[in-house]
């Protein structure tokens, strides 16, 4: 049953393939996992992407090789992986160097430790020193705090690896803001207004804007509750970018303005892992 099963799944793959060619063919961005289609499947598609000027996204699940991944990055499609899939580090390098030369990235996400946590610790994961390593080869980190309290001074250290490799540190937080986030020189961090409670956490969001302006550091705030438009103005012209939950159904509402103004500033595809609205 289960051969009859698999054997009917790949049959489809044409047909989904050729689906997927069609949104190519109109220059729409693709995102797929590498499991979904065979590798000359997948080729073909990235192929016809570059042709049509749309992005090729393949989410890593670890199912291809090495040197595949690297034949697909030359060709331009942009990876997205994580420790949790592919701790190589040297692999990595080695697909970053051929998506380069595609003008593709490889957007890599960290979920385990930096470190070891405990004395003796065996970590399979990317360690500390291997991350480092692939921020200054150009691959874009992306970290978040919600299962794992992060270091800032270990973030601070990605950061500036990021920025030399001419990538970006993108880094999910979560919880109680902390002023040292100003302080990720050339970083790009994501906060939910879920971490603006208290009356004073607002002083300390336009205390950490006005100091990250000098650093370099980009703020993308995620707006899930109710704002008061002129504090929404003063994040605005503090440099941030907004990202409303939904759109405001009411063209009446004084935040209506405010949101177009929002929508005109354009997240960079690089900024986010594959989607501008989650935050993991």
């Amino acid at each position: 049953m289960e051969k009859e099963n698999t054997e009917e799944t790949i049959s489809k793959f044409p047909a989904r393939g050729y689906e997927l060619l069609s949104w190519a063919a109109r220059g729409r961005d693709i995102t797929v996992r590498d499991d979904q289609y065979h590798f000359p499947w997948l080729m073909d598609i990235v192929k016809f992407c570059q042709k049509k000027r749309g992005r090729f996204r393949l989410i890593d699940s670890g199912k291809l090789e090495t040197s595949e991944l690297e034949l697909l990055g030359k060709e331009g499609a942009d990876l997205y992986t994580s420790d949790d899939v592919r701790p190589n580090a040297a692999g990595l390098e080695l697909i970053n160097k051929a998506c380069k030369k595609g003008k593709a990235i490889v957007a890599y996400f960290q979920h385990g430790p930096l470190e070891k946590e405990k004395k003796g610790e065996d970590l399979e994961r990317v360690p500390f020193l291997d991350l480092e390593r692939l921020a200054r080869s150009g691959v874009y980190l992306h970290l978040t705090n919600k299962e794992k309290v992060r270091n800032l001074s270990h973030l601070n250290f990605l950061a500036d690896s990021c920025r030399r490799g001419q990538s970006w540190l993108v880094y999910y937080h979560q919880g109680p803001l902390e002023q040292s986030l100003g302080e990720l020189d050339g970083a790009w961090v994501h906060i939910s207004d879920e971490s603006l409670k208290e009356p004073q956490d607002l002083a300390l969001l336009m205390e950490i804007l006005k100091a990250s302006s000098s650093k370099r550091t980009n703020f993308v705030l995620h707006l899930k509750g109710e704002w008061k438009a002129h504090q929404l103005r003063d994040v605005l012209r503090a440099g941030a970018v907004i990202l409303f939950k939904s759109a405001l159904k009411d063209y009446r509402s004084p935040l209506k303005p405010l949101e177009r103004e929002a929508g005109r500033r354009k997240l960079d595809f690089k900024v986010y892992y594959l989607y501008p609205h989650f935050l993991p």
